[in-house]
């Protein structure tokens, strides 16, 4: 009995021994052929792409198409293809390479493969053909924009917004709100997509969005039109929104205002006012770069609030606005830097600093306006007690004003005044 006891552990051993040896030779089995198959994939992609490149060069698109026809799934395949996705990437080659795809049987092929049962297939089709820009795939790229699964969905939204067409933005708007719903993922993909579209997609955000109510979707055509130059209907649609019950929908209107340059009301001002005073902090945050981007004169009082924000980067939003603002942001400074805590007013002065407003203050020191000339004056010393006077020191060897620079001298033998 010990006997056959100690022959099964034997065998158990030999044959446990034999599965790694086994295992093992698989291993770098694999790891071989693999490196040889991207070892002649990489010479492959080298050949097609020194020939493609020289017969467009020679001929454009009229040369032997037939030289480049190749067995799908091959290696010759793959290679060809991924040359001319790298010439797509060029300016002077993306025409051609584009219309080799559908000659050579690209998009044909993986047209086919959008009914395969295997997701990761599909999701690669879907994302190839959006890289072809293939006009003709975007139909039957639609009926995918139903599909419930999160994954599928983005990169259906990032092929259309690749191909660019109209009917393909105005499948997604139409379905914004069922789009918009079912993951955060197609959200962000769906943006992204719409921006692709470029200016084309103003127009129609904006005659779609009054159909869609959902906060969802108007937060999303309001993100979209701020990331392009606002017509006055962008402007005005924006302005309908600035008191919506949804905090994203006022933050987002308020960067369709900041990024406006034409067509901005007299009023606006007024309106962008209440909101530096919200209760949620990142429309505040929207708030004050609105009125920086707007030079807003009237809120300069409100900024100066704000420099004590329980959000930094509210504080900082609001210092950096204050800086452009020129004269009119010396007394909120001034009053800043007097009342309250040390350790509030370092942030302000290395924003001021940063925002290189302290050089406005040094040429203020030569200003015809006595009140300009003193309070400038007492925020540089100030700062310089604060221990921020790198410009002054500068300005005091080479500035060009001398009755400034003397000034300027004058700050800095103040010593510390902490």
């Amino acid at each position: 009995m010990h006997d056959l006891k100690v022959i099964i552990i034997l065998a158990l051993s030999a044959a446990l021994l034999l599965l790694i040896v086994f295992l093992l030779a698989a291993s770098i089995f694999r790891r071989i052929h693999h490196q040889r198959k991207y070892r002649l994939l990489d010479g492959l992609r080298s050949f097609y792409e020194r020939k493609l490149t020289a017969d467009l060069i020679a001929g454009g698109a009229d040369f032997a198409v037939e030289e480049y026809r190749t067995l799908p799934g091959s290696l010759e395949w793959q290679a060809v293809e991924d040359v001319l996705f790298l010439l797509m990437d060029e300016e002077r080659y993306h025409g051609e390479a584009k219309r080799l795809f559908p000659g050579l049987g690209y998009v044909a092929f993986y047209e086919e493969r959008l009914a395969s049962g295997n997701k990761l297939v599909r999701e690669s089709a879907i994302d190839k053909l959006g890289r072809m820009e293939s006009g003709s795939s975007a139909t039957k790229l639609f009926p995918l924009l139903d599909n419930t699964d999160p994954g599928i969905l983005a990169v259906t939204v990032r092929a259309l917004g690749r191909i660019g067409s109209r009917e393909g933005l105005r499948a997604i708007v139409e379905k914004l709100p069922a789009l918009l719903g079912r993951s955060l993922v197609a959200r962000k993909a769906i943006e992204t997509a719409l921006l692709n579209f470029g200016a084309a997609a103003v127009p129609v955000l904006i005659e779609h969005h009054g159909e869609h109510p959902d906060p969802l979707v108007v937060s999303t055509v309001l993100g979209v039109l701020s990331r392009f130059p606002p017509e006055s209907r962008a402007v005005f649609l924006a302005i309908e929104h600035l008191k919506d019950p949804d905090p994203e929908v006022r933050s987002r209107a308020l960067r369709v205002l900041g990024s406006a340059r034409e067509n901005v009301p007299e009023h606006l001002p007024a309106l962008i006012l209440p909101l530096l005073s919200d209760p949620v902090w990142f429309v505040r945050l929207q708030a004050v770069r609105a009125a920086r981007a707007l030079a807003c004169e009237q809120a300069a009082a409100l900024l100066g609030r704000l420099l004590f924000d329980e959000n930094w980067q509210v504080r900082n939003a609001a210092t950096q606005a204050l800086t452009v603002l020129g004269d009119c942001a010396i007394d909120v400074f001034l009053d800043a830097l007097t009342l309250y805590a040390a350790d509030a007013k370092e942030d302000i002065c290395e924003e001021i600093e940063k925002a290189g407003f302290t050089r406005r203050l040094i040429e203020s020191l030569g200003n015809s306006d006595l009140a300009v000339r003193t309070k400038s004056r007492q925020i540089l010393t100030i700062m310089h007690a604060l221990g921020f006077s790198a410009p002054l020191a500068e300005f005091a060897l080479h500035g060009v004003d001398a009755g400034a620079r003397q000034a300027v001298q004058d700050i800095l033998a103040s010593g510390d005044m902490r």
